[in-house]
């Protein structure tokens, strides 16, 4: 199970901090500047996913790529929508309640509780992360077993 939660870790460590930052900064920005944090909500959280699945899609098909060169194997289109297929099983279920109501939520809410928007913001998108990540997990070791790389 280390070994797993190792890999996991690595898997999706860096997409997330970066999406994190680049979330925050989006929210707080359209927060300063409209006053409006169901606004900022909803850009906030559209900005982590976008960020999370732009790095997620450039390491893996980075990784394909590697492995296409060193087979001596050429990535045409076949090899690319095999990437975005992984991509959508892994994601997909996590992404579609995500987006629609876990994370614009907590993003919302958490602030409002807390009396302090930035650290509210950040403290939502964590507990929208935990939401995020249960069937991500579960969907990335479902695709390892039955959807050949």
């Amino acid at each position: 199970m280390k070994n797993k939660i190792r890999e996991w870790i690595r898997r999706y460590l860096l997409a997330d901090i970066l999406s994190t930052v680049l979330s925050l900064l989006t929210a707080w920005v359209i927060h300063r500047t409209t006053g409006d944090n169901v606004l900022a909500a909803f850009v906030g959280s559209a900005m982590a996913s976008i960020s999370f699945y732009g790095i997620m899609a450039y390491v893996d098909v980075r990784k394909s790529l590697k492995h296409h060169r060193k087979h001596d194997l050429r990535y045409g289109f076949a090899a690319y929508f095999k990437d975005l297929r992984n991509l959508i099983v892994e994601f997909g279920p996590s992404e579609i309640l995500d987006v629609l109501a876990v994370r614009p939520f907590f993003m919302y809410l958490m602030p409002k509780i807390m009396g302090e928007f930035l650290l509210g913001t950040f403290v939502g998108k964590m507990i929208a992360d935990i939401v995020f990540f249960i069937p991500a997990v579960i969907m990335y070791e479902v695709r390892k077993k039955h959807l050949s790389d």
